[in-house]
């Protein structure tokens, strides 16, 4: 008999900064986010990608099975579990409050505004979703010129808007950006997607 082997593996754990990016053209099927060199989205086939900027504490990726048990009278443990619903989000706060390309992404019923004189958006009386493809991307470890990303296809920011103006702290906007299922996309693959580059520049 043999003991297991330990798996502790520094080159696998996963430390910042990484970047958020938002506006990504959608993969097709058995695609991916192409990089460049540097990380950030290749521009010919991301033409209108956008970094969040600054957050206050970098971003949080989760995915999340709400599972409903079913009882029977003769067992106090479950007997069969099913996933009823998943959520899946990119969370974080951003800080360039006050840049209105990012706010209109941010603020998924808003309007651009292009009235002369001023800079913002518009919003109010619209019940119609923007979607956006994001994603982070992140130096591995085990060689910081090669990275990993976190994808969602279609998303949206559903932290709504609220920022705290005070001469103490930085203002902030909230983001929480739900996955949303891309029906025609293969099953497993309709929302998003993490992986890591094997290879430089691949």
């Amino acid at each position: 008999m043999a003991g297991t082997a330990d798996n502790f593996d520094n080159t696998t754990v996963v430390i910042g900064p990484g970047k958020l990016y938002a506006d990504l053209a959608v993969p097709g099927a058995g695609g991916r986010l192409i990089l460049y060199s540097d990380g950030t989205p290749d521009a010919t086939q991301n033409p209108d990608a956008k970094h969040i900027g600054y957050t206050r504490e970098g971003t949080e990726f989760s995915i999340v099975p709400q599972v409903t048990n079913f009882f029977a009278d003769e067992s106090s443990f479950p007997i069969v579990s099913r996933v009823q619903q998943e959520v899946a989000q990119i969370t974080g706060e951003a800080l360039q409050v006050a840049d209105f390309d990012l706010q209109e992404i941010l603020n998924p019923t808003s309007t651009r505004t292009t009235i002369p004189g001023i800079d913002g958006v518009h919003f109010g009386g619209s019940n119609l979703l923007t979607y956006t493809c994001v994603a982070v991307v992140f130096p591995l470890e085990e060689d910081p010129t090669r990275y990993g990303v976190v994808q969602l296809y279609k998303a949206y920011n559903n932290a709504g808007l609220a920022a705290r103006v005070t001469r103490t702290n930085l203002a902030g906007v909230p983001f929480a950006f739900q996955g949303i299922a891309i029906g025609t996309r293969a099953e497993g693959d309709q929302v998003g997607v993490f992986w890591k580059q094997n290879v430089v520049g691949s």
